[in-house]
């Protein structure tokens, strides 16, 4: 055995990977920007919500934000139902980018 293959013998032999890259985890700024994505239903403008979801034009946004303020919110996303013209294929597209806080 060779004097430059000593390293990597040992490195294998002891649980180190010769190729091992390090792992390096999320700041939480990132976390923190992850976690902000999509539209906050409960504060955006009808522009916002009809910019941020998918199959909700101006005109949605705008009946959304109605049922938002007879509501004095919403709790739940599953509320949306309640807007006319949104669906669950609807909500199901958007549950991911949508916010309540």
């Amino acid at each position: 055995m060779t004097f430059k293959m000593l390293p990597i013998v040992l490195a294998s032999f002891i649980g180190f990977s010769a190729h091992a890259t390090p792992t390096v985890s999320p700041s939480p700024i990132a976390l923190q920007a992850e976690a902000q994505t999509g539209v906050n239903i409960n504060t955006a403008s009808a522009q916002e919500i009809a910019s941020a979801l998918v199959g909700i034009g101006i005109k949605k946004a705008e009946k959304l934000i109605e049922v938002r303020e007879q509501l004095g919110g919403f709790t739940e996303v599953e509320q949306l139902l309640d807007v006319k013209g949104i669906g669950l294929k609807t909500l199901e597209k958007n549950r991911s980018n949508i916010r309540l806080n």
